[in-house]
């Protein structure tokens, strides 16, 4: 008789236990909903600055039309390949959900870094002017 397939172990996968990873308790929509979770966050903030990002580099950092679309497409292009990095260090050493968890708090931590930057440049900016 054969083995059902929801009792095969993954070959050469152990848990974050060290325990034999069965196909029937691992992946599946909880793993799904995450990454997609994670990956409508990123779209969101991706768009978010990237529609603004001109304007910003030409108001705010006073550079020129040239150079903030030079910029634009430097960083356009670096969040795109940026993934292949991702996956390279996920598949040979960290794991695809430790990688995503690593990376999603990088980033949180990141623009948590810009924006409190920018609120406090703010804040600044409203005492200079009442003194």
């Amino acid at each position: 008789m054969d083995t059902p397939l929801v009792l095969e172990t993954v070959d050469g996968a152990v848990d974050y236990k060290g325990q034999p990873v069965l196909r029937s308790h691992s992946g599946g929509w909880r793993s799904a909903y995450f990454i997609i979770g994670v990956e409508v966050a990123e779209r969101f903030a991706s768009y978010g600055i990237s529609s603004n990002l001109i304007t910003y580099l030409t108001g705010q950092l006073g550079q020129s039309t040239a150079t903030a679309a030079e910029n634009v497409n430097a960083w356009s292009g670096t969040a795109s390949l940026l993934p292949l990095l991702g996956a390279f260090v996920g598949d040979s050493f960290l794991g695809r959900y430790r990688t995503i968890l690593i990376a999603s708090l990088i980033y949180i931590l990141i623009s948590f870094t810009f924006s409190r930057h920018r609120l406090f440049k703010i804040e600044s900016l409203r005492h200079e002017k009442v003194v």
